[in-house]
């Protein structure tokens, strides 16, 4: 028996996406199939288009492999939702591969989407400046906080205060790392989306998560999967996630039937942003599901905040 003798019983395999044109399609003018494989691109290519004769022409190929040195690989299916947040056409009739972009600009998306893991960068944001009640609000908020360590405060959010913009200023002048906002309307969650696009961004140093259905398919809206995937590599982001009442309720770690949300309650929030949580029916639900929630410090926002002063607990 010869030693030394090294026996392979399986090949690496390294995955794919892959990008093709088939000039001959006249209905296919402008539009690009984009798909992955494991085998060869070229031998998955032909698979596809030899059968019916169908001449094709690479456009580009690339490794399904994220560019942060964490060896993470991807599906095309992820990288089509990340076309499809930037606006590209896909054929729909059947959730096909094919969507209408050239070559250098789906190159250059690919690239982006390996160097960001998906994440869509916002492209500059407006400056802006706090008006007075805005800016006395947030300092109020803030020296509580500081001297209160679990403090609860309640703003007055009538109509036109302009609370989200208040909200993420608070939020950077207290440092906030990891901010939770929970609001008993979901209706709402694009001011809060819109404002964070407008006024923070990426440069603030904050990813806005959530997965509420009012913000499914914005392109700077992340989920939870995908921002702890960020953190993995740079734990120097924070995070702004915003979730409906409803679901926090829902969850069986706050009183619910669902196995979900389990990280809410993991999680030690620098502060929970309360919107108009108190209103309507159900207090005691409400209530009972917040005191499961770890957090340093807790701003409630109301436009009708009578009710809640007459109660004492805001002195």
């Amino acid at each position: 028996m010869a030693h030394g003798a090294k026996i392979c019983t399986s090949e690496a395999i390294t995955p794919m996406i892959y990008a093709y044109t088939t000039p001959e399609i006249r209905r296919h003018d402008g539009w690009i199939k984009i798909g992955y494989t494991e085998q060869t691109v070229e031998k998955r290519i032909d698979g596809q288009t030899h059968t019916a004769d169908v001449r094709w022409e690479l456009q580009w190929k690339g490794t399904a492999i994220f560019d942060d040195g964490t060896g993470d690989t991807f599906r095309d299916e992820e990288f089509h939702e990340y076309l499809r947040k930037h606006g590209i056409k896909q054929q729909t009739e059947d959730k096909n591969e094919w969507f209408y972009i050239s070559r250098k600009a789906s190159l250059d998306l690919f690239q982006e989407f390996r160097r960001e893991r998906g994440a869509i960068k916002i492209k500059g944001t407006i400056p802006y400046s706090l008006r007075n009640e805005q800016n006395e609000a947030v300092e109020r908020a803030k020296d509580y906080f500081k001297l209160n360590p679990e403090g609860e405060f309640l703003w007055n959010a009538k109509p036109r205060f302009g609370k989200t913009l208040s909200v993420y200023d608070l939020c950077k002048r207290l440092d906030a790392k990891e901010v939770l906002i929970v609001t008993n309307r979901p209706a709402i969650a694009n001011s809060w989306y819109d404002d964070y696009c407008k006024f923070l961004g990426d440069e603030s140093g904050y990813k806005f998560v959530s997965e509420v259905d009012a913000l499914r398919g914005q392109p700077h809206a992340i989920t939870l999967k995908q921002y702890n995937d960020l953190k993995a590599t740079n734990t120097q982001i924070k995070r702004i996630e915003f979730l409906s009442l409803q679901d926090l309720k829902g969850s069986v770690f706050f009183g619910g039937k669902f196995d979900k949300l389990k990280h809410i309650r993991d999680t030690l929030w620098d502060l929970l942003v309360i919107d108009e949580a108190h209103e309507g029916v159900d207090t005691f639900k409400t209530d009972l599901a917040f005191d499961h929630i770890s957090r340093k410090n807790t701003l409630h926002l109301s436009g009708t905040p009578f009710k809640a002063i007459a109660n004492d607990k805001f002195p």
